[in-house]
């Protein structure tokens, strides 16, 4: 086969991969159908997908290869830089780095004794990145022997790393849409989609199996004036605040989501029956202590609504709607707490 013909045959392939990833929902199958066709392209090579770590500028295997598991463990989690191997240095230096002698090239010198062993003697790796040019991660192709790679070479590397970026960011995106249709963007709490779905799921769950329940219905005093007196980014940033407390206080089997403006709820499972209560009050003063003093002075304040769940059968609104008039008992009365047995 022709150099031509053989870049044809790679690119008509990547196509075909391609037009089925738009289907896919696991990415895996579909770059290891990446590994697979560009090491059939690439006889005697072995391909490595790693991606980055963003926060700890670190490498991680993207998808199972061919390569032998101790390479594998001992490369995993490795830090990126200037002089890092291959992939290592790609992904800092944000070009392709090509090594086509390991034994000879000062990047590998530390890892020497890893690759004799694994028997690889040449890496050519190519970092993938997002729309906005952001390094995801890299695409290296390993040769048992010292090599450099021809125009072709370069070209079916290039553009399997290319489709790889293709995959990689249609995986965050769907990542990023399933949690906005789940959480609210500026808490990070669940929002009311979520609850009003999951809510009454929770609750159904614990009147099958006779556990007790209960829901909060939080309310901040005098938020309007934290608005006025401040500015709406100061509120915003202390609703922020607030939704920090208050995943701080809550279980990761409980449902904390925002309700609205400067409301919240919380649907959570009782292990005794004045659970609600107890954990209504601890999110109060957790709240009220990480709230500065010139919003305390405002009038600022924390009224919580606790209903508790019976033997009958009862709906998530029918509890929010208990929730809520309690709260209101204790706005009114300035119990900080109220809960409606």
């Amino acid at each position: 086969m022709t150099h031509h013909q053989l870049l044809l045959s790679a690119h008509r392939r990547f196509n075909q991969v391609l037009s089925g990833l738009a289907l896919s929902v696991d990415i895996h199958p579909f770059l290891s159908t990446v590994i697979s066709s560009v090491e059939e392209f690439l006889p005697g090579s072995k391909v490595s997908i790693l991606t980055l770590n963003r926060e700890t500028n670190t490498l991680h295997c993207g998808v199972k290869n061919n390569l032998p598991d101790f390479y594998n463990d001992a490369i995993e989690g490795v830090e990126i830089g200037e002089n890092v191997g291959s992939c290592g240095a790609a992904a800092y230096l944000k070009k392709a780095v090509i090594v086509e002698n390991i034994n000879t090239h000062q990047n590998w010198q530390p890892y020497l004794a890893l690759t004799q062993k694994a028997d690889l003697h040449a890496c050519w790796s190519v970092p993938f990145c997002d729309a906005h040019n952001n390094v995801m991660g890299t695409f290296a192709i390993y040769h048992h022997e010292p090599k450099a790679p021809s125009e072709t070479e370069r070209e079916i590397v290039n553009v399997a790393a290319l489709i790889t970026s293709v995959a990689m960011e249609k995986r965050e995106l769907e990542a990023k849409l399933r949690y906005s249709a789940t959480h609210d963007e500026l808490t990070g709490l669940f929002n009311r989609t979520y609850l009003n779905n999951m809510g009454d799921s929770f609750i159904s769950l614990c009147l099958r199996k006779n556990l007790n329940c209960s829901i909060l219905f939080i309310d901040l005093n005098n938020f309007k004036h934290v608005n006025d007196k401040f500015g709406h980014d100061n509120g915003d940033t202390l609703l922020s605040q607030i939704a920090g407390v208050i995943k701080q206080q809550t279980r990761s089997s409980d449902i904390a989501a925002r309700f609205g403006g400067d409301e919240f709820i919380i649907v959570m499972e009782n292990t005794n029956g004045r659970d609600g209560e107890t954990v209504a009050k601890r999110i109060q003063n957790a709240i009220l202590d990480s709230v500065s003093s010139d919003i305390l002075a405002l009038g600022f304040g924390v009224s919580i609504g606790v209903a508790m769940i019976n033997n009958e059968q009862q709906s998530l609104n029918k509890l929010i709607n208990i929730a809520d008039q309690a709260m209101y008992h204790a706005k009114r009365n300035h119990l900080g707490v109220y809960c409606k047995h």
